[in-house]
């Protein structure tokens, strides 16, 4: 049993940290790029600015970049051909199944940097498949927490 005992500490001690730490998806989300109207990057600026003054202590210098939805898109909204885009894809797999294919399902994402207070640019990317809530993603050159508004935020 003695001997036990600093093997089990031991193993604790490796082991909890990597339970509980913060895991990063560093496939990229991003299939093409599309650029939102102003409305919709100004109701976005007002998301991800309060989401960053009631959540940023939480966070803290971890999350530099934040990824929201800024629009819907319809696929009629997309002029680009995304056709050889989706097939080289690390995500939205979903979109080659037509039957898990709902026309909804794209979205335009911008990277707001927390550091700046603003879009890292104006123009945003075409995701199809979204990362878990508040996990860390890559979205083109970026990785960033990806926040989703929620009922009260």
């Amino acid at each position: 049993m003695r001997r036990m005992f600093p093997l089990i500490c031991f193993l604790l001690l490796v082991q909890v940290p990597m339970l509980v730490a913060q895991k990063v998806d560093l496939r990229n989300y991003v299939i093409g790029g599309y650029d939102p109207n102003p409305n919709e990057i100004r109701l976005a600026r007002g998301r991800a600015h309060t989401f960053w003054q009631k959540n940023g202590a939480r966070f803290g210098d971890k999350a530099r970049y934040l990824a929201l939805e800024a629009a819907s898109v319809m696929p009629g909204d997309v002029v680009q051909p995304l056709w050889q885009n989706m097939i080289n894809a690390e995500t939205g797999a979903g979109f080659l199944l037509p039957s898990a294919w709902n026309p909804g399902d794209m979205h335009c994402f911008m990277i707001y940097d927390t550091r700046i207070g603003n879009f890292v640019s104006k123009h945003g990317y075409l995701v199809f498949e979204l990362p878990r809530r508040e996990t860390f993603a890559r979205f083109g050159d970026y990785i960033a927490l990806y926040i989703r508004p929620g009922i009260f935020w």
